[in-house]
This record gives C-alpha cells, structure tokens and sequence, in this order.
C-alpha cells in the first residue's frame, strides 16, 4: 500500500486540521494528550542538560549496528521523554522553551544523520513510530521544515505483514495521515488495526481461539508480541475514541476478554511468567512487562462500562486452573502461589533465538515446569541459571548449543496436551526432541504438583537430568533423615518414587546477561539458587520419577499414586478426584479398588461426579472407556476445537464440551 498523491511537506496547524477535518484533529490532540500522561514521568533534567549543541548526546553510539537493543534508539527516546514533559502540564518542563529547542535540535540531527539498523523492525517500525509520537507532542511547535526533512524516514514505514507487526505498521500509517492531513491513510491504518483485533483464522498469528497470542509461527508471545498487541489496541482505543475511525464496540469486548482469558492468567507477585515473557528475559523485564499489562488494562477500563473499574495487585490473587491448547500451555494458581508448564508439540514453536536475544532457550519450551510464590523466586534469574536444568524439564548434560535454531529445538511427538475442570487439572506430554525421550505428566491439586516421568532414554554418552527445581534459594535447605523430603523458602518436595535418587545443592552462583543476550553486559551477576535433580545416568534405557512439590501452607496432602496397568500410564488421586494420564491404552486401579480401562490414549479426570476425556493427539472423534464395568462413549471436540476436553456426568447423559 503506498501513500496516495503527494506528500505534503508543509506542517498543518492543528486549529488548521480541525478545520480540515475535526476527526483527525481530535485525534491528534487525543494522541499528543494520551503520549504526554505515559511519558512525562521518566523525565530526568540529566537527559536535557547532557545534550549537545548539535542535538546530539556524547553516551550514544549513532554508528552501532547490532540487530537487538540497537543504541541508536536512545536518541529517540530521550526526545519523546522531553516533548511529553513539554506537553505535560505536571511536568516542570512544561511549555519550557527549553525543552521544546532541545527536541527540535535533536530532530534536526536525527534528520542530518539518519541512522539506520540492519533490522528491518527498526527502520519500519520503530524509527517512523517515535518519529510520529515525538511530532504529535510538538504539535504547531515543530517547524515546517523540519517536517518535510524528517518525511522520507517516516515514509520507510509501509503497511504490511501480520498480527502485532501489522499493527506496529498500520498505527505509523494511520498517525502520518493524521500528520499529512490526509484521511483516506487514517481509514486505511484504522481499518487494518481494527481488523487484527480478531480470533486469528486457522494457522494464522494474534489472538488464537484459546485466548493466547501467536507471532513467529504458532509461538506463545503473551509477553512480547502479545503483550505490545495488547497496549497498542488500548492506545488506539484511547486515541480513536469519538471520532468515526473508532474501534468498534465488539473489537473492545474482544480486547478485554484477550485480558481476562489470556494476559491476566500469566500475571503474578507483581511480575510476568517467566515462561510466557517470549524471548524478551532481561533483568527487570518480567517486572515491567506486569506494570505494562496492568497500565494497558487501567487505559481500557477507564474507557469501559461493565468491566472492570480499576486493575491492580488485588486482580491477580485469584484460584484457577486454565489449559492454553492452542499453545501447549498450562497454568495452575492461587493467591499464594503460581505454577505453568510449558510444552511443545509439531504444532507449537517452543521458543525462539531472535537478534542474539534468548541464546540458552532452546530447552524452555521442553517442559519447563515454574512455581514461584511471594519469594521472587524466579527474580531476574536468567543471568545465573544453569539453562540444562530449568526446572521439569529432562535434558542431556553435554555441551550441545542451546540456540534456539538447532534440530533438538522441536519436540517430534504429537501427543501434548492437558485438562482441567477450571480449578484444578493435568497436563501430559509424550517426548523426544532427538537427543532424550520421556513421558512426562503434571498433576494440579491447587497448591500442589506430583510429576511423573517414565520410558526415559537416551542414545548420548552423557548423562541424563530430571531438574525439581532451580530456584532463588530462600535460606536453609531442611531435608529428613531419608533423603526423600526437602524444604527451601516456601516450597515442599518429596520424592515419590525415582530409578536413582535426588541430589539437593544451595549455593551461590555466578554469570552474566550477556550469555542471554548479546547486547547486555559481561560483568558477573551472583545469587544464592537451590537446585534438586535427579539423575538418571548416561544412557538410560527405562528411567523414571515421581515427586510432589507444595506450597509450604497446603494442608497435609492425602495425594497419592495409583496402580497402573503399564508405566506408560501415570495417574495420581487426592481426595475424591483422580487424574490418569493415558500414553496407550491400559488400566488403573481407583482407590476404591474398582478399575477404569482406557480403549485408547486420552487424558482422563474423575471429579465433582463427572468424567472429563481428552486426546492429545488431536485425531480421535470419540474416546471410550470401562469404570467399574460401565461403558463410557465420549464424543470429542474436532476441528480447530480437538484436543479440548469433553465430560460426561458419571450418571449416564450426554457428553458436553468443558466449558
């Protein structure tokens, strides 16, 4: 798509605009008020009083051309924090003239210099979109000239591509026909936002039908590409709001279920999953990436009847269990503690290596198993981590590249998949991503996990993990004198059953981002972690294990494992539910001593009177099973909704799709 008739090079007024067409001057003044209450806080008087008299500041390397982090960028910022000052009427600096000259000089350099990144999103996006923030906060300030010498830089940016990216382009493409007077490139850009706003169609990236977020492929992007997704179509919520190019109601319900359904289930202790942050894992990322998502939500509330009136820490101290199928996800929390899975299938991408970002996360995605509670267990712990030992996952100790671009990134197995009830649930994966095979399963009884492990086997000569957990140590670790129970910060774990035994450390650690990120610093970082594994030998042939871990204030668990007629079938009991985790067709023996037989691979849980079936697979119409006896015939989901679960009353009825 390409900018219609000439550009114009002269600036236009605002009461100019207004006359023009009031829409577009609603919006600029919309755009220029919304830009100046973000960011009219992070100003420093260091910022103005450093900059030189050509514009420039000495700290920033205009030459740089790394592909993420790119320092250039700075510039930018540091201009679009002192044109919101100046905009700000809370701001000391505003309608300083001061403030005003320093952005106009910096412009001017940036216009005279034009940096320019090997990264495309750069040159596209990220220039063009600060460009256009910076000259909406001027307004009637920014001289005419300048306008015309900075027009070619904005015009690099042209409408395109998909999902987030997409966005990213369309709101350039609509802000630069708000700045050239030109509307049809308003209606274009807001037309192309709006329509992103959207459950994505089938193998297609953005809001996927189980409320998670897609980019780079069938990648779970909550806190990346998601996250910006999500604060992008509140500010043009925001910014459109009463003028003819605004969002229309149904796409608002549908940013605001994206919230309820997705983002908020990720947010916890003040902080972003880490196993939903996507590539972006810089210290303090997790943090800001929580004020972020809780910011977008305030921006869409006070914008919203019957929803909610504010969001704060209070919204994320909520019981539940959700199972994200189209992204091989699970999490299970309360308001003391928070755990996720993290799977990958043939359909799902685990993770990604992306201008140098997330060098050692090839293996997050292969089960990564993360609990934390009010600890900040997980705080900024990437620079510290051994990533061979992210907690759940069994990996190969050897010295095999942990680039998320090799032939181990991908698990081969398409049977992942998981259940839940909305309270409590389970999540099974059958494994083998070419160096080590395993069936792995999750049990969740609120606070309270048991995993599972069996059929482990590896062809390398190197030997072979389980990791419990590796986490921030919180003090002392307590173990009994049988070695099968330890305690550290708020966390229990008891060994249930294992081919070898467990080995507990705590003990100071030390690394560096930079083995994370490329563009972060070298200097050492060092944390006490505790860290329990066990160990399952160079090649093992039959490796297995089964441990519980629970918030230290669970009552005391009755939570048990159940007999099983193979070992390729785990399944566990607590009170009166019971969680089976079929790999093949088989048999467990209830605690009541009565049998269910499953005729096929599913997933299975017995619970508040029902019988809930799923198949992981994705490839089964219906499921049938024996309890007590009993036959059980469930008809499944298909389509874009297989590998959802159904249930069945235990009384006989018909079978219903799990709401």
């Amino acid at each position: 798509m390409k900018i219609a008739g000439a550009v114009v090079v002269t600036m236009i007024s605002l009461l100019n605009l207004y006359a023009l067409d009031a829409d577009l001057g609603k919006i600029w003044e919309q755009a220029a008020n919304y830009f100046a209450q973000a960011g009219s806080g992070t100003l420093n008087r260091k910022i103005l009083e450093s900059q030189q008299p050509d514009g420039s500041w000495c700290d920033v390397d205009y030459g740089n051309q790394q592909r993420g982090h790119w320092p250039p960028r700075t510039h930018l910022v540091r201009l679009r924090e002192i044109a919101a000052g100046y905009r700000c009427p809370g701001s000391v600096f505003f309608q300083q003239r001061e403030a005003r000259d320093a952005v106009v000089r910096g412009l001017e350099f940036w216009a005279r210099r034009d940096p320019t990144s090997p990264n495309w999103w750069y040159q596209s996006i990220g220039t063009p979109q600060l460009l256009c923030t910076i000259i909406l906060l001027l307004g009637d300030e920014l001289p005419p000239e300048l306008l015309r010498d900075l027009t070619p830089i904005l015009d690099r940016s042209e409408p395109g591509m998909t999902a987030q990216n997409r966005v990213w382009l369309a709101g350039v493409h609509l802000f630069k026909g708000v700045i050239y007077g030109k509307p049809e490139l308003v209606r274009e850009g807001a037309d192309a936002i709006a329509e992103e706003l959207r459950c994505a169609p089938e193998n297609a990236e953005g809001i996927q039908p189980d409320w998670s977020f897609h980019q780079h492929g069938a990648q779970l992007q909550f806190g990346n590409y998601g996250l910006s997704f999500f604060n992008e179509m509140t500010k043009w919520a925001t910014v459109l709001r009463g003028t003819r190019f605004a969002l229309p109601d149904g796409k608002v319900e549908i940013l605001r279920n994206y919230f309820d359904q997705g983002i908020c289930w990720v947010l916890f202790n003040r902080q972003m999953d880490f196993s939903a942050c996507g590539r972006q894992i810089t210290p303090g990322d997790p943090q800001a990436k929580y004020r972020s998502a809780v910011a977008g939500a305030n921006r869409l509330a006070a914008i919203s009847t019957g929803w909610r009136n504010t969001v704060d820490d209070r919204d994320f101290r909520f019981s539940g269990s959700r199972f994200f199928p189209d992204s091989d996800f699970y999490v299970q929390r309360t308001p003391e503690c928070y755990w996720s899975v993290k799977m990958a299938s043939p359909r799902t991408v685990s993770s990604e290596t992306v201008n140098s970002e997330n060098q050692l996360g090839r293996l997050t995605g292969h089960g990564a198993t993360l609990f934390m509670s009010g600890n900040n267990e997980l705080c900024d712990i990437g620079g510290i981590w051994d990533w061979r030992k992210i907690p759940g996952i069994t990996s190969v100790q050897n010295g095999s590249s942990l680039l998320c671009d090799g032939p181990a990134l991908r698990n081969r197995k398409e049977w992942v998949g998981g259940l839940s009830d909305g309270t409590v649930g389970f999540c099974a994966m059958d494994y083998d991503n070419s160096e080590v095979e395993a069936k792995k399963s999750c049990f969740f009884f609120g606070g309270e996990m048991v995993a599972v492990g069996s059929r482990i086997r590896s062809e390398l000569d190197a030997p072979v993990l389980t990791t419990v957990s590796q986490l921030r140590s919180a003090g002392e670790t307590v173990r009994n004198e049988a070695g099968n129970v330890f305690r550290n910060g708020n966390f229990v774990y008891r060994l249930l059953d294992s081919d070898r035994g467990a080995w507990a450390e705590t003990g100071e650690r030390t690394g560096n981002w930079k083995r994370v990120t490329a563009a972060l610093s070298a200097d050492p970082v060092k944390g006490e972690l505790f860290t329990l594994t066990i160990y399952h030998g160079v090649r093992p042939e039959n490796g297995s294990y089964a441990y519980c871990v629970t918030f230290h204030s669970e009552p005391e668990s009755d939570v048990r494992l159940l007999k099983t007629g193979s070992d390729a079938i785990h399944a566990v009991a607590r009170g009166g539910t019971v969680m089976a985790a079929f790999f093949e067709a088989g048999t467990v023996t209830l605690p009541d001593g009565s049998t269910l037989e499953a005729k096929q691979p599913a997933l299975v849980m017995l619970r508040n009177g029902r019988f809930y079936a799923a198949d992981p697979g994705r490839k089964r119409e219906s499921c049938d099973f024996l309890l007590g006896g009993k036959t059980f015939h469930l008809p499944l989901p298909q389509g874009r909704e297989a590998g959802r679960s159904a249930f069945l009353p235990l009384a006989p009825a018909a079978a219903q799709r799990d709401k």
